[in-house]
Protein backbone atom coordinates (compact mmCIF):
# COMPACT_ATOMS: atom_id res chain seq x y z
CA UNK A 1 0.00 0.00 0.00
CA UNK A 2 1.39 3.38 -1.03
CA UNK A 3 1.61 6.41 1.25
CA UNK A 4 -1.45 8.07 -0.26
CA UNK A 5 -3.61 4.98 0.10
CA UNK A 6 -2.32 4.40 3.64
CA UNK A 7 -3.27 7.98 4.52
CA UNK A 8 -6.79 7.42 3.17
CA UNK A 9 -7.18 4.26 5.21
CA UNK A 10 -5.90 6.01 8.34
CA UNK A 11 -8.25 8.97 7.80
CA UNK A 12 -11.26 6.71 7.27
CA UNK A 13 -10.43 4.76 10.43
CA UNK A 14 -9.94 7.99 12.41
CA UNK A 15 -13.35 9.28 11.35
CA UNK A 16 -15.03 5.97 12.19
CA UNK A 17 -13.29 5.81 15.59
CA UNK A 18 -14.29 9.40 16.39
CA UNK A 19 -17.90 8.66 15.44
CA UNK A 20 -17.99 5.50 17.55
CA UNK A 21 -16.70 7.39 20.57
CA UNK A 22 -19.12 10.30 20.16
CA UNK A 23 -22.15 8.11 19.48
CA UNK A 24 -21.35 6.20 22.65
CA UNK A 25 -20.85 9.34 24.74
CA UNK A 26 -23.59 11.61 23.35
CA UNK A 27 -25.89 9.39 21.34
CA UNK A 28 -26.46 9.43 17.59
CA UNK A 29 -29.01 12.27 17.54
CA UNK A 30 -26.80 14.60 19.59
CA UNK A 31 -23.71 14.12 17.43
CA UNK A 32 -23.18 16.25 14.33
CA UNK A 33 -20.91 15.76 11.36
CA UNK A 34 -18.91 18.78 12.58
CA UNK A 35 -18.45 17.08 15.96
CA UNK A 36 -17.12 13.94 14.27
CA UNK A 37 -14.84 15.87 11.92
CA UNK A 38 -13.41 17.95 14.77
CA UNK A 39 -12.78 14.86 16.89
CA UNK A 40 -11.07 13.12 13.97
CA UNK A 41 -8.94 16.18 13.21
CA UNK A 42 -10.34 16.72 9.71
CA UNK A 43 -12.55 19.30 8.02
CA UNK A 44 -16.20 18.68 7.24
CA UNK A 45 -15.28 18.77 3.56
CA UNK A 46 -12.81 15.93 4.15
CA UNK A 47 -15.46 14.02 6.10
CA UNK A 48 -17.82 14.11 3.12
CA UNK A 49 -15.08 12.89 0.80
CA UNK A 50 -15.09 9.66 2.79
CA UNK A 51 -18.69 9.30 3.96
CA UNK A 52 -22.02 10.63 2.62
CA UNK A 53 -23.32 11.22 6.13
CA UNK A 54 -23.07 10.20 9.77
CA UNK A 55 -25.70 7.45 9.39
CA UNK A 56 -23.24 5.37 7.34
CA UNK A 57 -20.84 5.31 10.28
CA UNK A 58 -23.56 3.89 12.48
CA UNK A 59 -24.53 1.23 9.97
CA UNK A 60 -20.86 0.29 9.52
CA UNK A 61 -20.64 -0.70 13.18
CA UNK A 62 -23.34 -3.34 12.73
CA UNK A 63 -22.30 -4.47 9.26
CA UNK A 64 -18.89 -5.46 10.61
CA UNK A 65 -20.65 -8.11 12.71
CA UNK A 66 -22.68 -9.73 9.93
CA UNK A 67 -19.92 -12.20 8.97
CA UNK A 68 -19.74 -13.19 12.64
CA UNK A 69 -23.40 -14.19 12.59
CA UNK A 70 -22.87 -16.17 9.41
CA UNK A 71 -19.87 -17.94 10.91
CA UNK A 72 -21.85 -18.81 14.05
CA UNK A 73 -24.58 -20.39 11.91
CA UNK A 74 -22.09 -22.37 9.82
CA UNK A 75 -20.35 -23.83 12.87
CA UNK A 76 -23.50 -24.99 14.65
CA UNK A 77 -23.79 -28.80 14.99
CA UNK A 78 -24.99 -30.53 11.83
CA UNK A 79 -27.85 -32.23 13.67
CA UNK A 80 -29.30 -28.89 14.77
CA UNK A 81 -32.38 -27.87 12.79
CA UNK A 82 -32.03 -24.56 10.88
CA UNK A 83 -34.29 -22.52 13.19
CA UNK A 84 -32.34 -23.64 16.26
CA UNK A 85 -29.05 -22.94 14.52
CA UNK A 86 -30.12 -19.39 13.68
CA UNK A 87 -31.48 -18.72 17.16
CA UNK A 88 -28.31 -19.98 18.83
CA UNK A 89 -26.18 -17.93 16.42
CA UNK A 90 -28.18 -14.79 17.22
CA UNK A 91 -27.82 -15.49 20.94
CA UNK A 92 -24.05 -15.83 20.57
CA UNK A 93 -23.93 -12.59 18.57
CA UNK A 94 -25.96 -10.68 21.18
CA UNK A 95 -23.57 -11.92 23.87
CA UNK A 96 -20.57 -10.73 21.86
CA UNK A 97 -22.12 -7.32 21.19
CA UNK A 98 -22.82 -6.98 24.90
CA UNK A 99 -19.20 -7.84 25.71
CA UNK A 100 -17.87 -5.08 23.46
CA UNK A 101 -20.60 -2.68 24.66
CA UNK A 102 -21.86 -1.95 21.15
CA UNK A 103 -25.20 -0.14 21.42
CA UNK A 104 -27.58 -1.45 18.76
CA UNK A 105 -30.72 0.07 20.26
CA UNK A 106 -30.98 2.51 17.31
CA UNK A 107 -31.92 -0.46 15.14
CA UNK A 108 -35.12 -0.88 17.09
CA UNK A 109 -36.34 2.68 17.51
CA UNK A 110 -39.96 3.18 16.55
CA UNK A 111 -39.01 6.70 15.56
CA UNK A 112 -35.52 6.63 13.97
CA UNK A 113 -33.36 9.74 14.71
CA UNK A 114 -33.50 10.99 11.14
CA UNK A 115 -34.88 10.10 7.70
CA UNK A 116 -31.49 9.19 6.24
CA UNK A 117 -30.91 6.63 8.99
CA UNK A 118 -34.44 5.32 8.46
CA UNK A 119 -33.51 4.69 4.83
CA UNK A 120 -30.33 2.86 5.87
CA UNK A 121 -32.02 0.39 8.21
CA UNK A 122 -34.02 -1.57 5.58
CA UNK A 123 -30.86 -2.12 3.55
CA UNK A 124 -29.06 -3.37 6.64
CA UNK A 125 -31.93 -5.75 7.44
CA UNK A 126 -31.80 -7.13 3.90
CA UNK A 127 -28.06 -7.76 4.22
CA UNK A 128 -28.69 -9.44 7.56
CA UNK A 129 -31.29 -11.71 5.94
CA UNK A 130 -28.91 -12.56 3.11
CA UNK A 131 -26.12 -13.44 5.54
CA UNK A 132 -28.46 -15.93 7.21
CA UNK A 133 -29.62 -17.35 3.87
CA UNK A 134 -26.05 -17.85 2.62
CA UNK A 135 -24.98 -19.56 5.84
CA UNK A 136 -27.97 -21.90 5.96
CA UNK A 137 -27.63 -22.85 2.29
CA UNK A 138 -23.98 -23.68 2.89
CA UNK A 139 -25.01 -25.95 5.78
CA UNK A 140 -27.54 -27.72 3.55
CA UNK A 141 -25.07 -28.14 0.69
CA UNK A 142 -22.72 -30.10 2.92
CA UNK A 143 -25.13 -33.04 2.88
CA UNK A 144 -26.86 -32.77 -0.51
CA UNK A 145 -27.69 -30.48 -3.40
CA UNK A 146 -30.14 -27.77 -2.39
CA UNK A 147 -33.56 -28.08 -4.02
CA UNK A 148 -35.51 -24.97 -5.16
CA UNK A 149 -38.19 -25.46 -2.49
CA UNK A 150 -35.50 -25.75 0.19
CA UNK A 151 -33.94 -22.47 -0.93
CA UNK A 152 -37.32 -20.76 -0.60
CA UNK A 153 -37.81 -22.27 2.87
CA UNK A 154 -34.43 -20.90 3.93
CA UNK A 155 -35.35 -17.44 2.63
CA UNK A 156 -38.60 -17.47 4.59
CA UNK A 157 -36.84 -18.69 7.72
CA UNK A 158 -34.21 -15.95 7.44
CA UNK A 159 -36.84 -13.21 7.13
CA UNK A 160 -38.78 -14.60 10.08
CA UNK A 161 -35.60 -14.81 12.15
CA UNK A 162 -34.74 -11.18 11.44
CA UNK A 163 -38.30 -10.21 12.38
CA UNK A 164 -37.90 -12.10 15.68
CA UNK A 165 -34.60 -10.33 16.33
CA UNK A 166 -36.13 -6.91 15.62
CA UNK A 167 -39.20 -7.71 17.71
CA UNK A 168 -37.06 -8.66 20.70
CA UNK A 169 -35.05 -5.46 20.28
CA UNK A 170 -38.11 -3.25 19.99
CA UNK A 171 -39.63 -4.83 23.08
CA UNK A 172 -36.39 -4.33 24.99
CA UNK A 173 -36.33 -0.66 23.93
CA UNK A 174 -39.98 -0.18 24.95
CA UNK A 175 -39.32 -1.63 28.39
CA UNK A 176 -36.33 0.68 28.75
CA UNK A 177 -38.52 3.71 28.04
CA UNK A 178 -40.78 2.66 30.91
CA UNK A 179 -37.79 2.09 33.20
CA UNK A 180 -39.05 -1.47 33.43
CA UNK A 181 -36.37 -3.85 34.68
CA UNK A 182 -37.79 -6.65 32.59
CA UNK A 183 -36.20 -9.46 30.56
CA UNK A 184 -32.83 -8.92 28.93
CA UNK A 185 -32.47 -8.72 25.16
CA UNK A 186 -31.15 -12.29 25.19
CA UNK A 187 -34.20 -13.51 27.11
CA UNK A 188 -36.57 -11.63 24.81
CA UNK A 189 -34.81 -13.16 21.81
CA UNK A 190 -35.51 -16.63 23.22
CA UNK A 191 -39.17 -15.69 23.71
CA UNK A 192 -39.42 -14.33 20.17
CA UNK A 193 -38.09 -17.55 18.63
CA UNK A 194 -40.42 -19.60 20.81
CA UNK A 195 -43.34 -17.60 19.40
CA UNK A 196 -42.10 -18.50 15.91
CA UNK A 197 -42.08 -22.17 16.84
CA UNK A 198 -45.64 -22.00 18.16
CA UNK A 199 -46.73 -20.36 14.94
CA UNK A 200 -48.48 -17.47 16.68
Amino acid sequence: VGKREAHKIATRRAIQAAADSLFDARGYANTTVKDIADAAGVTQRTFFRYFPGKEVLLVNDIEKWLPTLGAEIRQRPAEEIPLDAVENAFSALVDQLHEVQLDISWLFLEGPPGPRLAKSIPGLMLRLEQEIVDALLERLQRSAAVQPDEEFQVQVLARCAVAAFRSAGIRHWQLGLRNDDGPSLAELLTQAFEILRRGL
